[in-house]
């Protein structure tokens, strides 16, 4: 028989008498149990990736709402309008999806710094660390960019629809109202609504 026949042969026949050895011995004994106190392994902790995805998503929400509400407030109804909505939804998605990733970024460069503490100095550690630092700076210019040109397509949407122009017309309207209420002469609220009424009419 070959030699490396032999060797293959020798290899099983000592697999078969370890397991015929040891075929009544219980491995469950020798396995951790869920009752069991391991203080030497410390505290494992799952990080819940899920509850920054949700906090981001409110986050970004709130902001997008106080934003439009800011800048088309006035007009209740063209909030409500469905490309409007869907508008702001988008842009909200977006918005979370830069802040999860800040959050993520401080995360891992907290790691970082732990295992500094922990004693890794090496050179390679450094240079992460620093890489860390500039993604982190990175990503909140980003965000205050996105934020930025958030506010102008809210903004230049009311300038193009010619609200500014309409609400300082209402305004103008509203002061001619005070004057002649100064002087005496009073003005009824059906009056001042077909007032209102012929600059809305106007403007569409």
């Amino acid at each position: 028989m070959p030699k490396k026949d032999e060797k293959i042969q020798d290899l099983q026949d000592e697999f078969s008498r370890i397991q015929e050895e040891n075929k009544d011995i219980d491995v469950s004994k020798y396995l951790a149990k869920r009752e069991d106190h391991l203080p030497d392994l410390g505290t494992i902790q799952i990080y819940d990736y899920d509850k920054d995805v949700d906090e981001s998503k409110v986050q970004a929400n709130e902001v997008l709402e106080s934003m439009v509400d800011l800048y088309l407030g006035d007009y209740p109804d063209l909030v409500k309008h469905k490309y409007v909505q869907q508008k702001m939804k988008e842009d909200s998605k977006v918005y979370a999806d830069t802040l999860f990733l800040q959050k993520m970024t401080k995360r891992n460069f907290l790691t970082q710094l732990r295992q500094v503490d922990n004693g890794d100095n090496s050179a390679r550690m450094h240079e992460v660390v620093n890489q860390s630092v500039s993604q982190i700076r990175d990503n909140i210019k980003f965000s205050q960019t996105q934020r930025t040109e958030f506010e102008k397509f809210w903004k230049d949407m009311r300038k193009d629809l010619g609200l500014n122009e309409l609400s300082e017309s209402m305004e103008q309207k509203n002061q001619a109202v005070v004057e002649e209420e100064n002087k005496g002469n009073i003005m009824d609220s059906r009056s001042l609504n077909e007032m209102i009424d012929k600059v809305i009419k106007g403007k569409t």
